[in-house]
């Protein structure tokens, strides 16, 4: 008597969110580059998954535009754009001043603290703090105090452009000019406990200007040029300065 076909077991959906995590991961950690071509197979076997989950999971990178897709040649990291960034910084202006007003209004007096209390924990840490850890918890700051205006649109919205920027976060900032962004964080935190939604929105906008100017600086000081390597090359990319010079805002 012939045994009856084993089910096939359905794809967990949970497990393409994972594997679509670890390479978001991957890409914002720069494990890979911009530029990069995706090899699958080596993917598979790094994360431990099959062909299509994996896929499955690429293709949500592409529409958040952090890969792209070249005909004949198979999936890239995307190469920095010079244009696209300076766009992607104006549009995280508006996304956080907004955000930042609405966490006046509606932020629990208790969530606010806690962020306060968190930040004073990293300000305390900061000299012992490695530039990779700065750098992820700046965008951490940023995206907990989005999340305080109660609209997950506008968190999405900042985590998606905080993952395309993450290659030039600081790429000019040094010493004392790296510290004073963090401690922008501090005052801006300051006007939403005093529920002050004009002065968190000023504090917030030229925070973010001034980013942007630090931006401007760095294309022109070339700072930008080489932040792609060929995958089977040796060593940090040019562009990358040991990721001493490119910790996060």
């Amino acid at each position: 008597m012939q045994s009856p076909p084993t089910p096939r077991r359905k794809r967990d959906g949970n497990t393409v969110a994972t594997v679509h995590e670890r390479l978001r991961s991957m890409i914002i950690e720069f494990q890979l580059r911009p530029g990069e071509r995706l090899n699958e197979m080596q993917l598979c076997e790094t994360l431990g998954v099959g062909r299509t989950p994996l896929r499955e999971a690429i293709n949500r990178l592409l529409i958040e535009d952090l890969v792209e897709f070249r005909p004949n040649r198979g999936f890239f990291i995307r190469q920095v754009d010079v244009t696209e960034i300076e766009n992607l910084f104006e549009m995280r202006g508006i996304v956080e001043v907004g955000a930042v007003r609405l966490a006046v209004e509606r932020a629990d007096i208790v969530d606010i603290e806690s962020l306060a209390s968190h930040w004073q924990t990293v300000l305390d840490n900061y000299d012992d703090t490695n530039p990779d850890h700065l750098v992820l918890q700046d965008a951490l700051f940023h995206e907990r105090l989005a999340a305080l205006s109660g609209n997950t649109s506008l968190l999405a919205s900042l985590r998606g452009i905080n993952s395309r920027i993450h290659f030039v976060r600081w790429a000019d900032l040094h010493g004392d000019e790296r510290k004073r962004t963090f401690d922008e964080h501090a005052a801006i935190l300051a006007a939403v406990l005093d529920r002050n939604a004009d002065q968190a929105a000023e504090l917030m906008m030229n925070h973010v200007m001034h980013r942007t100017g630090g931006l401007r600086r760095a294309i022109a000081d070339g700072l930008l040029i080489g932040l792609s390597r060929p995958a089977n090359s040796v060593g940090p990319a040019p562009g990358r300065r040991g990721r001493e010079g490119m910790s996060g805002q």
